[in-house]
């Protein structure tokens, strides 16, 4: 029996996600058409309880919309060489997992290559980048975060190096990246996070740096993984 490739799996799942979200959407309606429904008939000192609710049910309408079509843009099956639709792949994947601070940042993704002739897989690129931006959003999500915006990064050097960049007003201690965590508690992100971080520190094709530019820091990783 021919063996399944793991991309169809993850597919599966993708359009399980999708189907499952439409489902729990159709109640969710029903339920924000009941809060406008008692807004008519509660008190003032009730009002606040039933602002609050609406507030929780559009958010939660938000998180199902990102299940129902925005998920499905980081497919593995769906490749492509493009710079750019491959990080609004991979920050579609990160956004599950950080879903409230996506909300505060602003991703300009101006910076980007057109495309890259890579010697890895897609998959591996997509691994080791997804743990270097959660690697640094884990960090970030210990404090507060204000609106901001991040630019991402990912310019071709030569025939044989490649490099991608992060430049934000938040650093973080490089030390961070240097060792893989883990004390985290198991899960899907920690799992996926902690395999890419293992890639980036034992497979010699990348290093990770990091510097105060201005009043920003910037964060970079230089990757050994085109066709020379």
């Amino acid at each position: 029996m021919s063996k399944i490739k793991i991309e169809n799996y993850v597919d599966a799942l993708l359009e399980t996600s999708s189907i499952a979200a439409h489902d729990i959407s159709g109640q969710i309606h029903v339920m924000q058409f009941c809060v406008d429904e008692l807004e008519t008939h509660l008190k003032d000192s009730g009002v606040k309880y039933i602002t609050k609710l609406q507030s929780s049910l559009d958010e939660l309408t938000e998180l199902i919309t990102l299940y129902r079509v925005d998920i499905r843009n980081s497919s593995l099956s769906k490749k492509t060489d493009g710079a750019a639709e491959l990080v609004e792949k991979i920050l579609s994947s990160v956004q599950v997992h950080f879903f409230n601070e996506f909300k505060k940042i602003n991703f300009d993704l101006s910076d980007l290559s057109e495309n890259l002739n890579l010697n890895i897989s897609r998959e591996e690129l997509q691994s080791v980048l997804f743990s270097l931006l959660t690697i640094y959003l884990e960090e970030l999500k210990k404090g507060q975060i204000e609106p901001c915006t991040m630019r991402l990064g990912l310019k071709v050097l030569d025939s044989e190096y490649c490099k991608f960049t992060l430049e934000s007003k938040y650093s973080v201690d490089k030390k961070i990246f240097e060792k893989v965590d883990d004390s985290s508690s198991p899960g899907a992100k920690i799992y996926r996070k902690n395999l890419g971080h293992f890639i980036i520190l034992n497979s010699g094709r990348y290093e990770v740096d990091s510097e105060i530019k201005g009043e920003d820091f910037l964060l970079s990783m230089t990757m050994k993984i085109l066709n020379g």
